[in-house]
């Protein structure tokens, strides 16, 4: 569904800019997660984008014009997006870009609305749904700060004990992680739930016994995990191992890539 929604917006980036029919490719910059901490999820993503688009120039392209994608990893590194941005941008003359992480796409997203550069990031960061701030800012899913909520909400109707709820956050330090999270304490407050701890994740790591013990000291109910496939993966197996009886949910992309 994802794929189908890119290329619906491509189509009416393509009909809205009036582009050429004389043009001889259709320019679309793909910025991706290869080799960096959320790979697990980035590598697939970028094969999906890559597979429809090859598929839709298989029937003909998009007003019978090829699209002609410019594929970069860049690590996941802010400053290898801001670089691999001016490239798109000035040198390759892309019409849109399908964007990746919460940290750059924040970044950008000032020169985006100024360049005008439609730019649909697979993140879901909230501060990127404001149409006033970041018009040309798109994305095709829940917000995480939404996704959050929606698990706070689920927290308040499935309790049934008689004391307040206890929640605790489970997230790296970087800006997919944090994205969700002031969201979250404020709305566990409106809700009268009790955040009892916020644990704070590597980016990458190989076992999670430490921050799970950490987290097992406060007795949360339940926790919300920010953070990709093979790290919630390593976590929640730990957590097995430990006996930890807290309820865990996951954001949008552990499900995504599982």
């Amino acid at each position: 569904m994802k794929l189908m929604i890119f290329l619906a917006s491509l189509t009416a980036v393509l009909v809205s800019a009036s582009i050429s029919l004389a043009a001889e490719a259709i320019k679309v910059g793909g910025l991706w997660d290869l080799t960096g901490v959320t790979a697990d999820v980035g590598k697939p993503f970028a094969q999906g984008v890559q597979d429809a688009i090859a598929y839709t120039n298989s029937k003909g392209g998009i007003h019978g014009k090829k699209i002609e994608l410019i594929n970069v990893d860049y690590a996941y590194k802010i400053p290898q997006a801001n670089a691999t941005y001016k490239k798109f941008v000035e040198q390759d003359k892309v019409i849109m870009i399908n964007g990746w992480g919460t940290g750059d796409t924040e970044a950008l997203k000032d020169i985006v609305s100024k360049d005008k550069i439609p730019y649909l990031s697979a993140s879901y960061s909230g501060h990127l749904t404001d149409p006033a701030k970041t018009p040309y800012n798109f994305f095709v899913g829940a917000s995480y700060s939404d996704q959050i909520r929606g698990f706070l909400q689920f927290v308040k109707k499935d309790f049934k004990g008689k004391r307040t709820p206890k929640v605790a956050f489970i997230y790296p330090n970087h800006g997919f992680g944090k994205s969700p999270i002031e969201a979250g304490r404020q709305y566990a407050k409106e809700l009268g739930i009790e955040l009892v701890h916020e644990e704070v994740i590597p980016a990458s790591f190989q076992d999670a016994t430490s921050n799970l013990l950490n987290m097992q000291k406060k007795a949360p109910d339940y926790a919300y995990v920010q953070t990709t496939v093979s790290w919630c993966a390593v976590l929640l197996k730990d957590a097995k191992k430990l006996g930890i009886k807290t309820k865990f949910f996951l954001g949008n992309y552990p499900p995504v890539s599982g």
